[in-house]
């Protein structure tokens, strides 16, 4: 079961209000608590161990944020953890990409995507397949697992990968979608994605958006970006849908 956390005026009669949130498709064990008028105070703490707790109870690890929650780490430390968003953005990766070139003008005998990650795991061998079906030149940089994986694709759809590319034919790549860090590269593709732990800030951050019918049901300060990861994870909304939300303008 996954969590949504709602903090803001109007507090529940004992300060803690546990129930039921429903998305289209998605469910989740929801919980309410008032804005502390001191949040650091002892009192207001105990109070919101004692809301991690019970959420925990209830079979809850993971749980939708709002962006302004002053006890994340106090949850975290409970075993409450914000839902993981890398999933989701990794999944968008290589169509946002290809939206973005489309828009850019470069066609499939013109663009030039590259892949970068430290193996050939599943979702690496996604998007630099999904990329490989659309453009002639992909460029695929691991240390394991290309070989196996290049004719895998070049067996099942004639289908090539430029294994091995040097740094500098990344640097020159239209799109460059990074599942891991690579501390020799600038970054300066027109296309830059950061698909790992911690890339979730910066240049290469991939933005995640609801679709425009789901705005309207959620409070101001939930997190969209959590929240769109965990109703598309129980199926609530398709890759097409964020897709269409976060749309090829984003950076």
């Amino acid at each position: 079961m996954v969590g949504y956390i709602t903090y803001g005026e109007g507090a529940p009669a004992k300060g803690i209000e546990l129930g039921e949130k429903q998305f289209p498709g998605a469910v989740f064990a929801s919980l309410r608590m008032g804005r502390a008028k001191h949040p650091g105070s002892p009192l207001a703490r105990r109070r919101a161990v004692l809301a991690a707790r019970q959420l925990k109870g209830l079979g809850v690890r993971t749980a939708v944020f709002p962006v302004d929650f002053p006890y994340s780490a106090l949850f975290i430390r409970e075993g409450v953890y914000p839902v993981d968003t890398l999933p989701l953005r990794r999944a968008l990766a290589a169509p946002l990409a290809k939206r973005r070139l489309e828009a850019l003008g470069l066609g499939p005998t013109q663009a030039v995507a590259a892949v970068s990650g430290s193996r050939a795991s599943q979702e690496t061998a996604e998007a630099a397949k999904s990329l490989a079906l659309s453009y002639r030149y992909v460029l695929l940089s691991v240390r394991s697992g290309g070989e196996e994986l290049a004719r895998s694709l070049r067996r099942e759809y004639g289908i090539s990968l430029l294994l091995s590319p040097t740094v500098e034919q990344l640097e020159r790549a239209d799109a460059l979608l990074l599942f891991a860090p690579r501390g020799d590269l600038t970054g300066n593709n027109p296309i830059y994605y950061t698909l790992y732990p911690g890339g979730e800030a910066g240049r290469g951050r991939l933005p995640l958006a609801l679709p425009p019918a789901l705005e309207g049901r959620v409070e101001d300060n939930c997190d969209r970006e959590q929240l769109a990861a965990a109703i598309y994870a129980q199926g609530g909304i398709t890759l097409e849908q964020v897709l269409g939300a976060s749309g090829p303008h984003q950076v």
